[in-house]
């Protein structure tokens, strides 16, 4: 594996984005009850999990809102490579299922469909007399990432909070990230950056660079381009990115190259730790 020659410290070119933080209000702050359902509009049989982060409903995927699951990996005309615990992410949640007799709560959020034509949504099971949040439970167990993709911001809070729950335990990817951190998964340190580290994962690195374009927010780490677009620059705080300069950050997402160089979208400022409440 090479590592990227490209640095990005003085970059100039159209792919410039960064941005920063408007928290999603009423998830956030002293709500201990985030992870409470606002309304679960039905309550449905599961088939089986596609993978830790999928669900097949009725034939239909159906994406789990707010996590991220290790790629199983694919062999088709082109190979996907696995990342780290994929199969185990999907067993668990399979499990899961098969614990509460496959029967799921399903709680819209505000966008139900994705490009890619799954269903999204926020899941639960029943535990005794109590309803638990499947997503919760996922994150706890240390198998799946947080994520965050507006419009669908119910539960930040309480996904990210279990998120940390798991990591400060070190268990699952969290002891991948500790004991094989040659991996770059889930952490990917900038400086180390090479061409096999695509995907999602949370890139690591000193911010040496902010500043915006017409069409961007830009955050350079070394290697590493943060980018956000102008379509999501009303959830940031440009003062607050600016400020990230010098700092070491982790930032989360789909990391693609681009003229051998690493950038990685994102469109919350919840994706950055140093802005994410949780953290705080």
């Amino acid at each position: 594996m090479r590592l990227l020659k490209t640095r990005l410290s003085n970059l100039t070119q159209p792919w410039h984005l960064a941005g920063m933080v408007l928290l999603y209000a009423a998830s956030w702050g002293a709500h201990a009850d985030d992870c409470a359902p606002v309304k679960i509009d039905t309550w449905i049989k599961a088939s089986f999990a596609l993978s830790g982060d999928t669900l097949i409903i009725q034939n239909r995927p159906f994406r789990l809102i707010g996590v991220q699951a290790p790629q199983i990996k694919k062999e088709r005309k082109f190979t996907t490579p696995g990342q780290p615990l994929a199969d185990e992410s999907q067993t668990k949640l399979n499990q899961l299922l098969a614990n509460h007799n496959l029967e799921v709560g399903v709680e819209y959020d505000e966008l139900r469909i994705d490009d890619f034509s799954r269903n999204l949504a926020h899941f639960y099971i029943k535990q005794k007399d109590q309803i638990v949040s499947l997503q919760k439970l996922m994150l706890e167990s240390g198998l799946v990432l947080a994520n965050s993709e507006p419009p669908n911001m119910k539960h930040q809070a309480c996904y990210y909070q279990a998120e940390k729950n798991a990591r400060d335990r070190k268990i699952a990817l969290w002891s991948v990230a500790e004991k094989r951190p040659d991996l770059h998964y889930p952490i990917a340190p900038s400086s180390k950056i090479t061409t096999e580290d695509e995907g999602f994962r949370i890139f690591k690195g000193e911010i040496v660079k902010v500043e915006k374009s017409g069409s961007n927010y830009i955050l350079n780490m070394d290697t590493t381009g943060i980018r956000v677009r102008k379509a999501d620059w009303e959830h940031f705080n440009y003062d607050a990115l600016k400020r990230l300069q010098g700092q070491v950050i982790e930032a989360r997402g789909y990391g693609f190259l681009y003229g051998g160089a690493m950038f990685v979208k994102i469109r919350s400022p919840n994706a950055i730790d140093r802005l994410n409440p949780v953290n705080e």
